[in-house]
């Protein structure tokens, strides 16, 4: 396969997983009244894990689920628990498309760490580029004195432990396989929802209509279907990052990665019947910009 090949198959991997991962978050906003957050990442990540663990062991060997480096295999998986379960909690008090203009400020998060914890040069231009992503983040969520409320706040804190995932899989994570570290997300998000859930209902049983808050609720023939039809699409996108990173440079993938912001407006609009606001959208326009600067940058200087 040539350069030219590898690129666009790249380009393609990472536009079906986010086309993908854009639909599944849409539908946890769709049914935050339905279903508690706890439920959501449980069964979705039950079936995730599943289909991974299964691939891995009819392709290779069962001993290969082990990572070679657990401990910080963990703290990783750890710290992407972290961005779904922050993440999913905003989504059912904030519209989609804000939700993720929030998220991807990550890669000014991962500029400023990788300056400050890996001693990597940050250029002008990059700096730039974090003001872009900075500003779009304040223009998108508007904030005002008596606004900024902790579900705002759980978006950014979602794209905070995500910068904080990148960087540990950048520089001590990098030996691992891909489906490895994508089977090992998806055992921690089983053991963390499943704990969320049974403290929730030991602690907290009056607190249950919250969707943060909810333990189980009564599920029909077709909510399971769709639950695995969800967990399948999450095996899926971890299967496509992973091949979109192999085969194209890291900073085409990077700008391509942005397309979230895209299809989250599209399902809003399609799904949910919500119209981005112009500040929601000059806002996504901003993130992505920056994203975009980044990613020329860094593109330029690996040539």
């Amino acid at each position: 396969m040539n350069r030219l090949d590898s690129r666009t198959l790249g380009i393609v991997s990472i536009l079906f997983a986010v086309f993908l991962l854009s639909l599944s978050d849409a539908f946890v906003k769709i049914t935050g009244d339905r279903f508690g957050l706890g439920q959501i990442v449980f069964l979705r990540s039950l079936v995730a894990g599943a289909v991974i663990a299964a691939a891995i062991c009819t392709l290779t060997h069962p001993a290969n689920l082990l990572p070679r480096r657990p401990a910080w295999v963990w703290a990783r998986s750890l710290c992407l628990t972290g961005v779904w379960f922050c993440y999913y909690a905003a989504l059912p008090s904030m519209s989609l498309p804000l939700a993720a203009a929030c998220y991807y400020s990550s890669s000014a998060w991962m500029a400023v760490m990788s300056h400050f914890l890996l001693r990597e040069k940050i250029s002008r231009q990059q700096w730039i580029a974090v003001l872009f992503t900075l500003a779009g983040v304040a223009l998108a969520v508007s904030p005002e004195v008596g606004t900024l409320t902790l579900v705002t706040l759980l978006p950014l804190l979602a794209a905070l432990f995500y910068a904080i995932a990148a960087i540990l899989t950048r520089s001590r994570c990098q030996s691992e396989a891909p489906m490895v570290l994508a089977w090992n997300l998806n055992v921690t998000l089983v053991i963390s929802s499943g704990a969320v859930l049974l403290g929730i209902a030991q602690f907290m049983p009056d607190e249950q209509d919250a969707f943060a808050l909810a333990v189980w609720q009564p599920l029909m023939p077709e909510d399971w279907f769709v639950f695995a039809v969800l967990g399948v699409f999450l095996a899926i996108v971890a299967t496509a990052v992973a091949q979109a990173y192999r085969l194209a440079p890291s900073p085409t993938v990077g700008v391509f990665d942005t397309t979230y912001l895209l299809f989250a407006a599209l399902w809003s609009v399609i799904l949910i019947g919500e119209l981005p606001t112009a500040r929601e959208t000059g806002g996504m326009v901003l993130v992505a910009a920056g994203a975009f600067l980044m990613s020329v940058k860094m593109h330029n200087t690996e040539q």
